[in-house]
C-alpha cells in the first residue's frame, strides 16, 4: 500500500505537466473553409430558411420588416488548434459556375445580383478561429420581380453561389480542399417563413 501512493502521485504530476504543456502546442492543419457549406451534410447547399425561421437567427438569417432586408450569415472558420491564433482574411464573391450548377440541379433560377449586397471581405481578428458577415437580400425589391420565378406550381428556388479566395494571413494557413464555396438556396415557398415575409410572397 505504501508503494501505491507514491506511484499515483507521480502519475498525477506527469499528467498535470502534460496538460499544461499540451495547451501551448499546435495541433492539426490551418485550413480555412465556409462552415455553412456543411450544414446539410450532403453537399455545399445552404437552405434558407434552415428550419423554423428565427430559431437560429444569429447563425443563419434574420429579417427586418422595416427595411425589407433578409440578412444571411456566411462565414469562414480555420481548422486545427493553435495556441496563438493569428488573424486572417479572405475575399468573398459570387461564383457563377456554382450558381449555374445548382440552378440546373434544383430547377430553380439565379437570385438576381441586383437585390443582393455581398461584403467583399471576411476578416478574422487575432485570437479568433472564424468570423461571419451578412449577405443581404432586399426582399421588397425581390417581391416586385416575383413573376420571373413563380409559376403555377409555386415559387422556384433562388440560387446564389458564393466562394472564398485570396487568403491573406500566416504562411501556414491555406484554403481547404473542399467547402470553400457555398450555394445559398432561397426557398420562398417554405412553410417556415414568418407572416411579414409571407405577406411579400403569398402562396395563393
Amino acid at each position: 500500500m505504501k508503494k501505491i501512493f507514491p506511484v499515483l502521485l507521480t502519475a498525477a504530476l506527469i499528467l498535470g505537466a502534460c496538460k499544461k504543456e499540451d495547451a501551448t502546442k499546435d495541433y492539426g492543419f490551418a485550413k480555412v473553409y465556409i462552415p455553412q457549406a456543411t450544414v446539410t451534410g450532403i453537399d455545399n447547399s445552404y437552405p434558407i430558411p434552415l428550419g423554423p425561421f428565427g430559431q437560429n437567427s444569429k447563425y443563419t438569417c434574420s429579417y427586418d420588416a422595416a427595411s425589407g432586408k433578409l440578412d444571411i450569415a456566411v462565414g469562414v472558420i480555420r481548422s486545427g488548434y493553435f495556441a496563438v491564433q493569428k488573424g486572417y482574411s479572405v475575399s468573398l464573391g459570387i461564383s457563377a459556375d456554382l450558381t449555374a450548377a445548382k440552378v440546373a440541379e434544383t430547377g430553380g433560377v439565379a437570385l438576381p445580383a441586383a437585390v443582393c449586397t455581398i461584403p467583399g471581405t471576411i476578416t478574422v481578428p487575432d485570437g479568433e478561429s472564424g468570423a461571419s458577415v451578412k449577405v443581404s437580400v432586399d426582399l421588397k425589391a425581390l417581391a416586385a420581380q416575383s413573376a420571373t420565378f413563380k409559376d403555377a406550381e409555386g415559387y422556384k428556388k433562388l440560387v446564389l453561389g458564393l466562394a472564398i479566395s485570396n487568403l491573406q494571413g500566416p504562411s501556414d494557413y491555406s484554403l481547404a480542399d473542399s467547402n470553400t464555396s457555398v450555394a445559398i438556396i432561397l426557398d420562398l415557398g417554405s412553410e417556415y417563413w414568418t407572416d411579414d415575409v409571407r405577406a411579400l410572397f403569398p402562396l395563393e
